[in-house]
């Protein structure tokens, strides 16, 4: 490659009019190098992901068949989506999915991105309920792109969840998801703000109330880091004043659908154990729990009735 090339962003270079051909190599080289200059982060693991997904193959072939030339029409989509990730668009939106507990999952602007944190509610209640074979119902507030949901629906084959959801873009995207992993028969997603639209028959029905709810105070979301707050549906983010709306929720007409013995389990911000916990403590939960994530910052809460 000559100077001039090195000279040229690597957005411009791929897919130009010039008439050099491009190998797979190549491109992940380039792109890697155009993505530490725009401190993208990643930068290697990106350029991969993002040719991967145009040439519809596993990161590892693009190395196994590392001089395969690109087509120009493969050219131009690689170009628009390495543009897209330097200006700060998400690479999961970019690419259409993400990993969550070793599951695929659609993903797009629908929904919020799900987060490694939110694996440490899941596992926390996998563990919890994994013990019986008899079985568990959840009722979830706010299932989004329905990770935690199909997540607990594969990771339990005896649980069935029922998810609320007040966006109907969202809630078809999590039933997407559900059927992606068969799971559809056992996850079920109700349009309605909060649990407004439940049947009241249903109160005490269910053995564990679950949500990742919205837990940025109103405050905050201007302050959020630009790849969120630019991309991501904020209304999933925005918890009220102090980020707590929907938890005071869930203590309070949540629990209503709770079983004796069942468990309210809620992820949280990493400023906000004491309070949830005190929650918690005020709605006469038992056996209150706070874990931590992988940082060492409070994460999740859980308590019994």
């Amino acid at each position: 490659m000559s100077m001039a090339e090195h000279s040229t962003p690597a957005a411009a270079r791929v897919g130009s009019v010039s008439p050099r051909t491009w190998t797979a190599l190549e491109l992940l080289q380039t792109t890697a190098r155009y993505f530490e200059e725009h401190r993208v982060e990643a930068p290697r693991l990106a350029a991969e992901r993002l040719l991967a997904h145009v040439l519809a193959c596993r990161r590892v072939d693009l190395y196994l068949s590392g001089d395969r030339v690109l087509a120009a029409s493969e050219l131009d989509r690689y170009r628009e989506l390495v543009r897209k990730r330097a200006s700060g668009e998400p690479l999961q939106y970019l690419v259409g999915e993400t990993e969550f507990m070793g599951l695929t999952f659609h993903t797009d602007r629908r929904a919020l991105i799900p987060r490694p944190e939110t694996e440490i509610l899941v596992d926390a209640l996998a563990k919890r309920f994994g013990a019986t074979a008899t079985p568990v119902r959840f009722l979830e507030l706010g299932c989004g792109s329905g990770a935690l949901a199909v997540s607990l629906a594969v990771l339990l084959p005896h649980a069935e969840v029922w998810s609320s959801e007040r966006s109907p873009q969202a809630a078809t995207l999590a039933l997407s998801n559900a059927r992606r992993h068969e799971v559809a028969a056992r996850v079920h997603v109700l349009v309605m703000d909060r649990f407004t639209a439940l049947a009241p028959e249903l109160a005490g029905g269910f053995h564990c109330v679950v949500s990742n709810p919205p837990y940025v105070s109103s405050a905050e979301l201007g302050r959020l880091p630009a790849i969120v707050r630019d991309h991501e549906p904020l209304t999933a983010l925005d918890g009220g004043p102090d980020g707590l709306d929907y938890h005071r929720a869930l203590c309070d007409e949540g629990l209503q659908f709770l079983c004796s013995g069942g468990t309210l389990a809620v992820e949280i911000g990493a400023e906000q154990g004491d309070a949830v916990r005190r929650l918690f403590e005020a709605a006469r939960l038992n056996d209150t729990s706070v874990i931590p994530d992988y940082a060492g910052h409070p994460r999740v809460v859980l308590g019994q009735r």
